[in-house]
């Protein structure tokens, strides 16, 4: 993955974050992207700009709409070991996108203590 950030964003921060967008912290879980919270959009950005480097700020922080913090999301979770995975489905007649976090399958993440002892 490309390099986006100054500094990753801690996990806290990250939560904190998921949470501002009324997103669910009991990971893993499953949002549209129609329930996200916009108007703590401003609020989110300003916390996640020192971060991100300066380039990547204009290209993904200065115009935020539900689509793009589908990609904000993608970024600060993938540090550790979460992704979003997207599946289409009909709903009262209509297309809707539903997105799941989940543990990324294709990275081990988690941290095994070996004791020589």
């Amino acid at each position: 993955m490309q390099r986006l950030f100054r500094r990753t964003p801690s996990w806290t921060l990250v939560l904190e974050i998921l949470s501002m967008m009324q997103v669910p912290i009991e990971l893993p879980c499953t949002f549209e992207k129609g329930a996200l919270y916009l108007e703590n959009s401003a609020d989110a950005v300003y916390i996640l700009e020192p971060y991100y480097l300066p380039c990547k700020v204009k290209q993904f922080l200065e115009y935020t709409n539900e689509r793009r913090w589908i990609t904000i999301f993608r970024h600060i979770l993938h540090p550790y070991g979460w992704e979003i995975v997207s599946k289409e489905i009909t709903k009262d007649k209509k297309k809707t996108t539903l997105y799941t976090i989940q543990r990324n399958a294709n990275e081990v993440v988690e941290k095994i203590d070996v004791d020589f002892s």
